[in-house]
């Protein structure tokens, strides 16, 4: 895998900050669900929801262990997640707190696509 540099990232830094801005107007989760999916690779989709996933399992007291052979992700990913939701100011593990019971997802009519 290649290594994202210091230059690339200060080049980039303002498309990005506006792209971030512009997935804040979205208003919806189908919305910034297909943006993403039309912006990333199906693997960078995958990986996103692993790393979201890790988050969630940590916070719920699974063991960076038994996260990492449960997602097969490797030891140093988990850390780094682990990082995050040990972090008081961290927006992810926040964010992972809030929706930690799992939100039912809407279908494409915005009703819950799971039956009660």
């Amino acid at each position: 895998m290649r290594k994202t540099t210091t230059e690339e990232i200060e080049i980039n830094a303002e498309a990005f900050a506006e792209l971030c801005g512009a997935i804040a107007t979205l208003g919806s989760g189908i919305m910034v669900e297909r943006l993403l999916r039309e912006l990333c690779t199906p693997t960078e989709c995958v990986d996103m929801a692993k790393r979201w996933r890790l988050v969630g399992e940590l916070i719920r007291g699974k063991t960076q262990r038994a996260v990492a052979a449960e997602l097969g992700l490797s030891l140093c990913k988990i850390t780094r997640g682990a990082r995050y939701v040990k972090a008081p100011d961290s927006t992810l593990a926040s964010l992972a707190r809030i929706h930690q019971g799992g939100r039912r997802r809407p279908n494409a009519h915005g009703r819950d696509s799971r039956k009660s």
